[in-house]
């Protein structure tokens, strides 16, 4: 894809941020899959857990939408692909209090995710092809 804008991120950055968007994909995943397993087996035998079930269907959505953009606009490696990951990593956190024990692990990928978006990174270190990285002409 090409790039438009200022290139905010190196190749590696992209790649591990990469990662760390996928890893936030599976845990609105995971959240989502537990919001029809309470909406589906628990409403019928509770009333209150309606309201608990969808708004942890509302939180899984908020995080698979988001994520999903952030991953769809990480390839241009732009000012809005940085933004779109802070966004996803900062929507990820209402998933780590709505979903108890899952929380932690949601906690500990949206604090990645977050550092790896904001920490400083040079663009100009991408090694052309064939050349080892570190070693520009």
């Amino acid at each position: 894809m090409t790039t438009t804008g200022t290139v905010v991120y190196s190749q590696d950055r992209t790649r591990r941020l990469r990662l760390a968007l996928y890893v936030a994909l599976g845990v609105g995943a995971v959240v989502a899959a537990y919001a029809v397993w309470v909406l589906v087996g628990v409403v019928p035998d509770d009333a209150d857990a309606l309201t608990y079930g969808v708004s942890v269907a509302v939180v899984a959505a908020v995080v698979l939408a988001s994520t999903g953009l952030a991953l769809r606009l990480l390839p241009s490696r732009s000012a809005a692909a940085k933004r779109g990951c802070v966004v996803a990593a900062v929507l990820l956190l209402p998933a780590s209090v709505v979903v108890g024990q899952l929380g932690f692990v949601a906690i500990v990928v949206s604090l990645s995710l977050l550092f790896l978006a904001l920490i400083a990174d040079d663009p100009s270190l991408d090694a052309g092809p064939g050349v080892p990285k570190g070693h520009r002409p």
